[in-house]
């Protein structure tokens, strides 16, 4: 009951409250220098960020430590297999000694 007493006071109050509302004086062009910093921060964070270190110059570096990683396997796997393959062979054609083939036992 008392809200429709202070009613009529409110909106006298509000109304005095909004006329000391002055207008503001921006500075030319305001508003196109807000929105193109706006429109800068976007695509400057729609950017993507993924792998940017690997430039060209990484890759090639990548690339050739690569490639020396695979030429050292398969030059020691080729060592390590021609070994396994000479005394398979040897095996085989009975040319190999073991101890329990020897002679001289």
């Amino acid at each position: 009951m008392n809200d429709k007493k202070f009613t009529p006071e409110l909106i006298d109050e509000l109304i005095d409250s909004a006329s000391k509302i002055e207008a503001v004086n921006t500075p030319p062009f305001f508003k196109d220098k807000v929105l193109n910093k706006l429109s800068q921060v976007t695509v400057e964070k729609q950017r993507p960020d993924v792998l940017n270190w690997f430039t060209p110059k990484y890759q090639i570096a990548m690339l050739l430590l690569f490639a020396a990683v695979n030429i050292v396997a398969v030059y020691s796997y080729r060592s390590s297999n021609k070994q396994q393959e000479l005394q398979t062979f040897a095996e085989t054609y009975g040319f190999s000694q073991s101890e329990s083939e020897s002679i001289l036992n």
